[in-house]
């Protein structure tokens, strides 16, 4: 992973090139960030820059043997420690990351901002609960109380310390004495789920969501066969969530713009016969589509809102644009609010694998009392 592949982040970018240029890389730090963020391919990326052997213009040359080995993840002092479940035939206190290794490299090189959902999916973890253990926090300290292989560096890239729990007081040592030349890098989503013992042994870099035309660009260059305007609607549906834009853009074809339009017309319209064929196309689509659809919908009246109150449109799309403009007509901020509650209660019940027919219709009815009349809006706050 070089830094030119990761989009947007010049600040963070800007200081972890710093620390190795200027010798001054802390020996433990934690990038933290949202789910999405691009904090383990900034990690990626770091680790190949201090690693490689012919930096060129503030980045790793790509070129060199230890880039090329570094960008499979296979350098010999690049270790990786990650959460895990049992092994077919092996204890759960006995499996570490070296028994998932090729999944990991074949994970991140396809999609280095992925979450802990999608890295289960892809150990088949789903109904389990993927830890660091103590068998891993121990083959760390060995690892690291080693001589280098190849480089005059080893590095330790610990993503999602929240899985270590207590386990995490086994590695203090470690992290505030490392041997010469080593380098922990932890990747964290949940800071409050860190041991305060870890946190405090750690340089703290806070990373930022990726920009929604970072995203944008980086999905259509790697994908040019998806619409446009799909990807720009997955990108506001995910705020900032580069693993969900992706996943959204590349796994539905839905316009979720004029999804959202014809649902608020028939609603309001109470045309049943029209909502009920609405509602069975929809749910042919899966559950999955159903929610993305209904994050999209939260999203835009969050937007919707914003424009409502300053008038800006920028914030928008075009196609959005014309649907604002359009809805202001019956739509005013306390219905929003109201919409936003249904909208929350409607989500909440299709991750409760409430029947998808019975609560879209449901909610649609109600949706159409809240657009047709400020006395039900009035009566849903008690006012």
């Amino acid at each position: 992973m070089q830094f030119q592949l990761i989009p947007g982040q010049a600040k963070e970018k800007r200081q972890l090139i710093s620390q190795v240029d200027q010798d001054r890389i802390p020996h433990a730090q934690i990038l933290l960030g949202r789910p999405g963020s691009p904090k383990l391919a900034l990690a990626l990326a770091y680790a190949c820059y201090i690693l490689c052997e012919d930096k060129k213009g503030g980045d790793a040359c790509g070129t060199c043997k230890s880039c090329l080995k570094s960008m499979q993840y296979k350098h010999p002092d690049l270790h990786f420690a990650f959460p895990v479940i049992s092994k077919e035939g092996k204890k759960r206190e006995e499996t570490t990351s070296q028994d998932f290794l090729e999944q990991w490299r074949s994970a991140i090189a396809s999609n280095p901002y992925m979450d802990i959902q999608s890295w289960s999916q892809y150990i088949g973890a789903e109904k389990s609960q993927p830890n660091i253990n103590t068998r891993e926090c121990n083959d760390m300290i060995k690892q690291l109380g080693m001589r280098s292989f190849e480089s005059p560096y080893k590095l330790q890239i610990i993503w999602l310390p929240e899985y270590l729990g207590k386990e995490g007081n086994r590695l203090l040592k470690m992290i505030e004495e490392p041997t010469d030349n080593t380098f922990i890098i932890l990747i964290a989503e949940n800071q409050e789920r860190i041991l305060n013992t870890v946190l405090s042994r750690c340089q703290l870099t806070k990373v930022s969501p990726v920009a929604d035309d970072d995203a944008k660009h980086y999905i259509s260059e790697r994908h040019p066969s998806i619409d446009e305007s799909l990807i720009a609607q997955a990108v506001q549906m995910s705020d900032g969530d580069l693993n969900k834009a992706l996943n959204i853009s590349m796994g539905s074809s839905i316009d979720y713009s004029n999804l959202l339009l014809s649902w608020m017309r028939l609603s309001y319209k109470r045309d049943f016969s029209e909502l009920n064929d609405w509602i069975t196309m929809l749910n042919s689509k899966g559950r999955e589509d159903i929610k993305h659809f209904l994050e999209y919908t939260m999203s835009f009246m969050r937007e919707y809102s914003y424009y409502l109150q300053t008038k800006d449109e920028s914030r928008l799309s075009s196609e959005q644009v014309t649907t604002a403009q359009n809805m202001t007509k019956i739509m005013d901020m306390l219905k929003v609010e109201s919409v936003a509650i249904l909208l929350q209660e409607s989500y909440r019940d299709i991750l409760r694998n409430i029947n998808p027919r019975i609560c879209l219709m449901a909610k649609s009815i109600e949706l159409g009392d809240i657009l047709r009349s400020k006395e039900q809006v009035k009566s849903l706050y008690n006012i």
